[in-house]
């Protein structure tokens, strides 16, 4: 566990804006596992709110126009299938069937979670309505408000503005688990929370619980130890120790389905970095190319005086196409100085191994004999690292030690 420094004291009191809606959207069409069918054909004109591509299976999802326009067809972003879609500013409606909350079955609550997009906000993007069909009754639900990645203040935003919306989101889904025990996990540093949250959260029977101020206090692992007191076997899952975790702008996805009858379309990003001007929390249409962020704001976009990185500084990643689009995971889109790139050799200190909330050995998945034998990577727990970049950012050398991941695990994903 490590305290990183970074401007989130700048951002996290701003007030949530609405960016304006782009010209062209980008819309992924990869999901937790897979990738999603079409359901919409090219120079086809489809309304706001319409699904335009799905996936079946275990780890079903779906993607919705977040506002209406015309398809023009797949584009390959980052190597990754995208729908581009043309904006013709009309906000012409698809008509969903009207929704009543309170009177809705489990079932029923699971079914519209699905059929409008809900996934994990937090990065993971894993299905909302898979997460919460499970067999018994969860003794714990615990709201992931720790936010611990360094700039990012979207949640701190939500939890600050949105509560009352927040808590109808969480007593839909305590509904369908009977959760016992609900809390919200926020840090030390923004203990201010507390105060805002406490008149109506005793009423609700939720309660709030203080994280120290370290990266990564946010993995689920993590989190569940610094509140619970349990720790888990690494790769277990949750429910099955009667233990839910539900991040933040995943709730305000819930609220605006059920309460707004509104698919996953749109989220509440940061905008920060060093390089960033009017930095703030904005909410943003899913599909939105950082390129016209980057323009709204008053930025040029140019690779070679900075990195620009969708999500998080530890957990995000650097991209080089002006296209690359907020997706349902995206928590911010970072304009940082220019990252010089060093490949120098492991100096075998064992930093990364000391900063590994995972227990694991980073320096090891860098070997070159290690990086293409899957046996050796699974004999390295590679599939228990949670991408969190702690390693990478203690290493003295420069050695890249999430590239190497990276690798490992499509190593591992082609058996």
């Amino acid at each position: 566990m490590m305290h990183i420094t970074s401007l989130k004291s700048k951002t996290k009191h701003i007030p949530i804006a609405t960016l304006a809606d782009p010209p062209e959207l980008y819309l992924p069409l990869y999901g937790y596992k897979g990738t999603m069918d079409l359901l919409v054909q090219p120079g086809e004109t489809v309304k706001k709110y319409q699904p335009v591509a799905a996936s079946e299976g275990v780890f079903a999802a779906c993607v919705h126009a977040p506002v209406s326009g015309t398809i023009e067809g797949i584009e390959d972003i980052n190597g990754q299938p995208h729908l581009k879609l043309i904006n013709n500013f009309k906000d012409n409606e698809y008509e969903l069937p009207s929704l009543n909350p309170d009177g809705l079955t489990n079932a029923q609550i699971l079914s519209i979670l699905k059929e409008y997009g809900i996934e994990g906000s937090g990065g993971a993007r894993f299905p909302t309505h898979l997460k919460y069909d499970v067999e018994g009754r969860i003794s714990t639900l615990i709201i992931n408000g720790a936010e611990c990645e360094p700039y990012l203040s979207a949640d701190y935003a939500l939890l600050k503005n949105e509560l009352p919306a927040l808590v109808k989101a969480i007593q839909l889904l305590q509904k369908v688990v009977r959760a016992q025990w609900v809390v919200i996990a926020i840090e030390k540093q923004h203990r201010e929370l507390k105060k805002l949250l406490s008149p109506l959260l005793p009423v609700h029977a939720i309660e709030t619980h203080l994280l120290p101020n370290e990266y990564p206090q946010g993995g689920e692992l993590q989190l569940i130890k610094s509140v619970t007191g349990k720790e888990l076997p690494k790769g277990s899952i949750p429910a099955q120790h009667g233990i839910m975790v539900s991040n933040v702008g995943t709730l305000w996805a819930v609220y605006n389905a059920f309460y707004g009858n509104k698919p996953y379309t749109d989220r509440v990003i940061t905008l920060s970095g060093e390089k960033a001007r009017h930095i703030g929390n904005y909410s943003v249409k899913v599909g939105t190319p950082v390129w016209f962020i980057m323009q709204e704001l008053g930025m040029d976009w140019n690779p070679e005086q900075q990195t620009v990185i969708l999500g998080g500084p530890m957990m995000g990643r650097a991209v080089h196409d002006a296209r690359s689009p907020i997706n349902k995971g995206t928590g911010g889109v970072l304009i940082m100085p220019q990252a010089k790139a060093n490949d120098n050799n492991c100096i075998q200190c064992g930093y990364c191994a000391d900063a590994c909330p995972q227990r694991l050995m980073p320096m090891e998945f860098v070997r070159p004999e290690a990086r293409a034998d899957k046996e050796r990577l699974l004999q390295l727990n590679l599939t228990d690292c949670i991408e969190c970049g702690a390693c990478a950012y203690i290493c003295p050398s420069d050695v890249p030690l999430m590239k190497s991941i990276f690798t490992g695990k499509q190593t591992l994903q082609a058996s």
